[in-house]
């Protein structure tokens, strides 16, 4: 219950055309449990509709949501989605496409050192590599891990592929990143 509040009292304020709109709270759809309320995106998510699609503008797409990143970051305190990826960007009606899924997103406090209690949270393909290791992780740069993310799911747009596609357990995911200090391969 205490991460869907988080969730809610993040996602009510953000008001911008490349962030998913909050509607509300539900308690009656699936009783007893709470639900968070947004419009349906008929044309699902970026990586769906792009297999649909193949010939959709990606360049407008990423731009779209680089300006609903630098939104978030822009606001005070500022937000850290911290779970970008072409799963969470929805293609809108008017195929503007959006952030969507704020279960981790983060309202940094510069004062806080909590703001960072869930950091190692996210999808762990979209994580930069300081954020795995928790003694090198600064609080001061929590914003850069959306930074890192965004260029991961760049990669994943015009790939079609997620970060390390070739590497199927996330065990070996961490190995290849922090062992081997490997980064995930640049499309050609």
């Amino acid at each position: 219950a205490k991460k869907f509040c988080r969730e809610a009292l993040v996602w009510r304020n953000v008001k911008h055309p490349n962030v998913l709109p909050f509607l509300g709270v539900n308690k009656e759809l699936f009783a007893p449990s709470l639900c968070l309320i947004c419009p349906w995106m008929d044309n699902g998510n970026i990586m769906s509709f792009l297999c649909h699609h193949p010939h959709f503008d990606r360049l407008k797409s990423i731009t779209d949501v680089a300006h609903g990143m630098a939104y978030l970051h822009s606001l005070e305190p500022p937000i850290v989605h911290a779970d970008i990826r072409g799963a969470n960007m929805l293609i809108t009606n008017d195929f503007q496409c959006c952030l969507a899924d704020f279960g981790l997103a983060l309202a940094v406090e510069p004062s806080s050192s909590s703001s960072c209690s869930n950091s190692t949270s996210g999808s762990l393909r979209w994580l930069a590599p300081e954020i795995l290791v928790f003694h090198l992780f600064d609080p001061q740069y929590l914003a850069a891990r959306d930074v890192y993310a965004f260029g991961s799911t760049i990669v994943e747009i015009f790939t079609g592929k997620p970060p390390y596609a070739h590497i199927h357990h996330d065990s070996a995911i961490i190995n290849e990143v922090l062992t081997k200090g490997n980064h995930p391969e640049r499309p050609s």
